[in-house]
C-alpha cells in the first residue's frame, strides 16, 4: 500500500499535469490560507488517488468534472477545470458541446452562465474558437422528431418508459418536444461521441440527485452504447469530491442494481 507522502507526491504531479503552464492552478486560496490540512487531504485523495485511477483517460475525467461542476453551478471552480480541460487536450468545441448537451438536464440558466464563463476564458487565453451552426432548420418538425426517436432508440431500449398508460396530453406533448430537441437537435450534433455524451449525462444526474428511473435508464443506455460497468462506476467516483460522497454512493448503488439485473460483474 502506498504511503500518505507517496499519495501527496503523486497528487502534486497530477496537479502539475493538469495545470500546464498556469501556476495559479496550484493554489486554492481559501483552503490554502484557512484550512491547510484540507489542502493536503485534497492533494492526496482527489489528485493522488482519484484523478490517477485507471478506467478513464484525462480527457474523459475532465468531461465528467466539467459536467458536474456546471450542473452544481460551481462557476469558480468550473473556470479552473475548463482551463484544465484545454490543457489535457479537449478542444474548445468539445467544451462548448458539453454545456449544450446538458441543457435539458440542468436548464438554460446554468448553461448560459457556463457559456459566458467559457467565452471569457477563451478571450483571456487567446483560444481560437469560431461558433458554427449545426442545427438544420430546413427540416420539417416531423423529420426532426423521427431523427430524435431514432437517436433515442440508439441510446435506450424502452423509449416510452417515461410515459405512464394514463399520461396526460401535456405530458405527451412534453415528451414529443424532448424527442424533437433533446434527442433530435442536440444528441445528433458533432464534437462529442455517444460515449462522451453518456458520461456528461451520468455526471450531471449524479450531481442533481436524480437516482430513480432516470439515472437507471441512463446507466442502461450507457451499457447499450458499449460503456463497461467499470467505466460507469469511474464516472461516479471521479465526481465524488465535486458533487459529494452521498450522491456518489447513491448513484453507485443504482448502477450495481442495474448490473445485477443484467448479470454483469465489475
Amino acid at each position: 500500500m502506498d504511503s500518505l507522502e507517496e499519495r501527496y507526491q503523486t497528487g502534486q504531479e497530477m496537479r502539475r499535469k493538469l495545470a500546464g503552464n498556469n501556476p495559479g492552478h496550484n493554489s486554492i486560496p481559501g483552503t490554502d490560507q484557512l484550512a491547510p490540512d484540507l489542502r493536503r487531504i485534497i492533494d492526496e485523495c482527489l489528485f493522488g488517488k482519484i484523478w490517477t485511477r485507471p478506467g478513464l483517460d484525462l480527457k474523459e475525467r475532465s468531461i465528467c468534472t466539467i459536467s458536474v461542476l456546471m450542473a452544481n453551478g460551481q462557476m469558480l471552480l468550473l473556470r479552473r477545470h475548463i482551463e484544465r480541460g484545454l490543457t489535457v487536450g479537449l478542444t474548445p468545441a468539445q467544451i462548448v458541446e458539453v454545456f449544450i448537451q446538458l441543457t435539458f438536464y440542468v436548464g438554460i440558466p446554468q448553461v448560459e452562465n457556463a457559456l459566458l464563463l467559457t467565452r471569457d476564458i477563451f478571450e483571456a487565453n487567446s483560444v481560437e474558437f469560431e461558433a458554427t451552426t449545426e442545427y438544420d432548420t430546413s427540416k420539417s418538425v416531423e423529420q426532426l422528431y423521427q431523427e430524435g426517436m431514432a437517436k433515442h432508440e440508439e441510446h435506450y431500449q424502452d423509449i416510452d418508459a417515461y410515459l405512464d398508460d394514463d399520461a396526460s396530453d401535456a405530458e405527451i406533448e412534453i415528451e414529443r418536444l424532448v424527442n424533437e430537441y433533446h434527442w433530435g437537435a442536440i444528441y445528433t450534433r458533432p464534437h462529442l461521441s455517444a460515449k462522451e455524451r453518456a458520461m456528461c449525462s451520468l455526471a450531471a444526474l449524479s450531481a442533481v440527485g436524480v437516482y430513480d428511473r432516470q439515472v437507471r435508464r441512463r446507466i442502461d443506455g450507457a451499457l447499450k452504447l458499449g460503456m463497461t460497468p467499470s467505466e460507469i462506476l469511474e464516472v461516479f467516483i471521479q465526481v465524488m469530491l465535486y458533487g459529494g460522497y452521498f450522491s456518489t454512493r447513491s448513484a453507485i448503488r443504482v448502477a450495481r442494481s442495474v448490473f445485477a439485473e443484467k448479470g454483469l460483474t465489475v
